[in-house]
């Protein structure tokens, strides 16, 4: 091989490596991507779930109320 083409292969071994390395971001930014959304959604379950306990624990909280009402009214 001619040395008049040694940088012109470096070059393009270098820009092989950072092509890789540039790949290796682009799959852990996926990843976290998909993690990010998959927490998202379990969060969105989690906030859902202590939605309905809070309802729900309100209801009861208003029963015990009017029953307390009308026991005390008797």
């Amino acid at each position: 091989m001619d040395n008049t083409f040694r940088p012109v292969f470096e070059a393009l071994k270098q820009t092989a490596d950072g092509l890789i390395l540039a790949n290796e971001g682009i799959k852990k930014l996926a990843d976290a991507v998909l993690n990010a959304r998959d927490e998202h959604e379990d969060l969105r379950e989690t906030v859902a779930r202590l939605e309905s306990l809070v309802i729900a624990q309100g209801q009861d909280l208003r029963a015990m109320r009017d029953r307390l009402d009308r026991n005390g009214s008797s």
